[in-house]
């Protein structure tokens, strides 16, 4: 499978273009930044050099011959990044959050008639889907829940793309809340509660020292349940990646959420 790796000077960009220098039916045919233009990859990654580049054109890119594109960029880049992939005919999957939901339905619509495919992947983490997942089944037993996310104080949006996905998929199972407040309820500072998704409030934390952490919390009658997560370092991510780049061809046009590509029976 031939990769091109958008965001490839990033930090993430770095973290998984290591690894996937050493996969055997992976290649890394190029990259694409703003910063490093005209590196060798391997050099940049810290390995041999590969005679493989780093670009900030798409045409550079496209002649290249790219099978997938793995997206680490920015929201706004990422858009643009994500309808050229479409109208070249080239798989996309984007790791990349904060992208606006009124986008993402743009680009529903326009991946339904590609030939590509497209795959928005909030969180590679395959212990944060498996948290998803377990979620969606616990709810229905607990009468209330609340998501508290925590990352390190340079992600740009907030709540994080797990943290909606999660409340999403929580909803499906059971309605926590109509609003936001409960009519007996008043915050002395503004904000206090949260903000409020698909029934569930969503605390976001950001602080130097954190990468990516979640917990969701249950509670019923005399009792408390907390799921948690944590990823301590961003190779964590590495094996999701992999899953959704090998899992491509079980997917439709347009997916949402590494979760699709992973089944707990329940």
């Amino acid at each position: 499978m031939k990769v091109a790796i958008f965001g490839i000077c990033g930090k993430m960009g770095q973290a998984i273009g290591r690894e996937l220098l050493k996969e055997q039916d992976m290649e890394i045919v190029a990259g694409f930044d703003i910063k490093g233009v005209g590196q060798d990859i391997g050099s940049l990654l810290g390995s041999e050099k590969t005679k493989t580049l780093v670009y900030d054109q798409y045409d550079a890119v496209c002649k290249q011959s790219p099978e997938v594109i793995i997206d680490f960029s920015i929201a706004d880049i990422a858009v643009k990044t994500i309808h050229w992939a479409i109208e070249n005919s080239i798989h996309i999957i984007v790791g990349t959050t904060g992208i606006d939901q009124n986008d993402l339905e743009q680009i529903r619509i326009k991946a339904e008639s590609a030939q590509s495919k497209v795959f928005i992947v909030p969180n590679f983490s395959i212990g944060a889907m498996m948290m998803i997942k377990v979620a969606s089944l616990i709810a229905p037993y607990f009468d209330g829940c609340e998501i508290i996310e925590m990352h390190h104080d340079q992600k740009k949006d907030a709540p994080s793309g797990t943290a909606m996905l999660t409340a999403e998929q929580i909803e499906k199972s059971k309605k926590f809340g109509q609003a936001r407040l409960k009519g007996f309820e008043s915050e002395s500072a503004e904000g206090s509660r949260g903000s409020f998704l698909n029934g569930v409030h969503v605390h976001s934390i950001r602080l130097p020292g954190l990468l990516a952490h979640q917990k969701v919390l249950f509670g019923t009658k005399g009792q408390t349940l907390t799921l948690s997560h944590d990823s301590i370092d961003r190779t964590s991510f590495y094996p999701g990646v992999v899953l959704a780049i090998r899992g491509l061809k079980k997917l439709g046009h347009y997916t949402y959420g590494l979760d699709k590509l992973i089944e707990i029976e329940g």
